[in-house]
Formats: structure tokens, C-alpha cells, sequence
């Protein structure tokens, strides 16, 4: 009886490194629907000037966006864009002249596919709201206008577009890109309530850590 103890013992004493290492290997791994790999962080900001129509005359954008790049792919940020479809020139004296100045701005979220290439592509979109005002000008001079304003309204935006982008050194990018704006109904006397959509060309100069 007592050899049948020890025996029993024994074996106990030699199965308890097993278990344990049993345990420590059958301890399942917790995954994650968005991958287990650490996730890197980065930022940049941006500036372009863009080429567009409004109202069927030729018209200049200014766009300012920035915002935080997510595993080099993906960025949640916030842009900010003015235009004008008076370029202030070529205006003779005593002529009189009605354009569309204003501005938009929301977040923007944007896609890269890969980033890692010096050359690549991006999916921007920015979802936000504007105003718009329609200006009468009476030009006095070349330079020397007065101006009054007509009317004004508001609108909700949607802008995607797609970008060529081109990682010029590590932490300097250049995009071509080509975005369409499409909004509410502009409501503005003398203008049709799609003179606001239309296609636009840019280019953009971003500084981050990409």
C-alpha cells in the first residue's frame, strides 16, 4: 500500500510540469478585429491651390487640410478651402463685372494605397458646409473696384476626389489631384442652384511625418 502511494505521488509530481506548460500553451491569444500589430502614428499639413468653374467662368481654390495618418494609410483630418472666380484682371475701366467668392470647409478622410511607394494614390473626401456670396463689382480702374453684395446662402458639401501623390523626401509629399463638388441647392437670385458643383484640378504640397 505504501509503495502504491509513493508510486501515485511520484507520478503526480511528474505530470505537474506538463500541466503547467499545457496551460501556458493552450492560453488562446485574444484577437483583435483590427489586426494585433502595434499601430504607428503620424500627422502632416497641407497646402494647395486648385484650378475650377464657377458659374461658368474660369475660378482659383486656396485648400488648407492636415490631420492624423493612421498605420501610413488612412487619415481623419479637416480641410478648409476659399475660392474666387475673379482673377482681378483684364477688367477695363467702367465695366462691370458679378462673381462668386466664399468658402468650405469639413473633415476629410482619405485612403492611401500604398504609402510605402514613392508613388501612389490616395481617395480624399471632405464632408462639410460653406457660404457663398455673390458680389457686384463696377471697375473704376484695372485695380480699382467697388463692390456690393447681391445675395448670399449656404451649403452642405460633399468633395471626393483622387490623388497622385509623391513622397518627394521623408517627410515632404506633392499630390496632382482631381476632386468634384457636389452640394444643396444654392439659392442665389440671378445664379442656378448648381452653379457651386463642378470638377477641380490641384496641387499640394504636404509637410508631416507620413
Amino acid at each position: 500500500m505504501k509503495q502504491f502511494s509513493f508510486l501515485l505521488i511520484l507520478l503526480a509530481v511528474m505530470a505537474m510540469p506538463g500541466f503547467s506548460q499545457n496551460d501556458s500553451n493552450d492560453d488562446p491569444e485574444i484577437k483583435t478585429l483590427f489586426g494585433d500589430k502595434p499601430r504607428t502614428n503620424g500627422g502632416y499639413a497641407g497646402f494647395g491651390i486648385g484650378y475650377t468653374q464657377l458659374d461658368g467662368k474660369d475660378a482659383f481654390t486656396t485648400t488648407f487640410r492636415g490631420g492624423w495618418i493612421i498605420n501610413h494609410g488612412f487619415v481623419i483630418g479637416l480641410s478648409a478651402t476659399g475660392f474666387s472666380n475673379d482673377f482681378y484682371v483684364n477688367h477695363n475701366p467702367g465695366t462691370e463685372y458679378s462673381s462668386l467668392q466664399g468658402g468650405y470647409g469639413g473633415l476629410l478622410f482619405q485612403p492611401i494605397i500604398f504609402p510605402e511607394f514613392p508613388v501612389h494614390v490616395s481617395f480624399p473626401i471632405t464632408l462639410g458646409a460653406g457660404g457663398v456670396a455673390a458680389l457686384h463689382s463696377h471697375y473704376y480702374e484695372a485695380f480699382d473696384a467697388s463692390y456690393y453684395l447681391e445675395d448670399e446662402s449656404f451649403f452642405l458639401l460633399a468633395e471626393p476626389g483622387v490623388e497622385l501623390e509623391l513622397n518627394i523626401i521623408k517627410f515632404i509629399r506633392a499630390s496632382f489631384g482631381v476632386s468634384y463638388r457636389f452640394t444643396t441647392p444654392l439659392n442665389l437670385i440671378d445664379y442656378q442652384d448648381d452653379d457651386m458643383m463642378g470638377l477641380t484640378g490641384s496641387f499640394t504640397l504636404s509637410f508631416g511625418k507620413f
